[in-house]
């Protein structure tokens, strides 16, 4: 009988957890009614466009790369401004120097087509805090560069979801 409410309970859970609008989260792929777009990069060779470019071709979505914000306009607009990275000193240790440091990873976005806009200019950004152990400065580097890989790739998810919210 205790086995039986067990497997109840767990069939029961198993069909309501949809219904209540639980998804997970984990691919880059946007069902939009955007299948072209036109793109405009302020630094097209970056790290943080080739993740935006390869999250576009994941979605199925075919992007026309531009060298200026006059574009047609029959075809949606992406502009994304420079990547700003910026570390600051959260706290000191004992020998005054900085033991904990705040790193912010930021795009400027814009997303419309002609008049109408569809995403209004803002910035997203993505913050972390690190430790830096000064005992170890070469492991500190690289811990910097994945921390900054994943807050791109964190910070290109979250475009993604700003345009897969404003098609529908």
């Amino acid at each position: 009988m205790n086995r039986l409410l067990h497997v109840l309970i767990v069939s029961f859970s198993l069909i309501s957890l949809p219904g209540c609008g639980f998804a997970l989260r984990g691919n880059d792929v946007i069902s939009s009614q955007f299948d072209a777009i036109q793109l405009h990069l302020q630094q097209p060779n970056s790290e943080f466009s080739r993740l935006l470019r390869r999250s576009l071709v994941v979605s199925n979505v075919n992007f026309e790369l531009i060298n200026s914000a006059v574009s047609n306009p029959g075809i949606p607009l992406l502009a994304v401004g420079v990547e700003q990275i910026v570390s600051r000193p959260v706290t000191v240790n004992p020998r005054a120097r900085a033991a904990q440091y705040e790193m912010r990873v930021a795009v400027a976005i814009a997303f419309s087509q002609g008049e109408q806009v569809f995403i209004e200019p803002q910035t997203l950004f993505v913050e972390r805090t690190y430790f830096e152990d000064i005992e170890n400065i070469a492991g500190n580097r690289e811990e910097i560069e994945i921390i900054t890989a994943e807050m791109r790739r964190e910070l290109v998810n979250q475009l993604m979801r700003r345009l897969e919210a404003s098609g529908s």
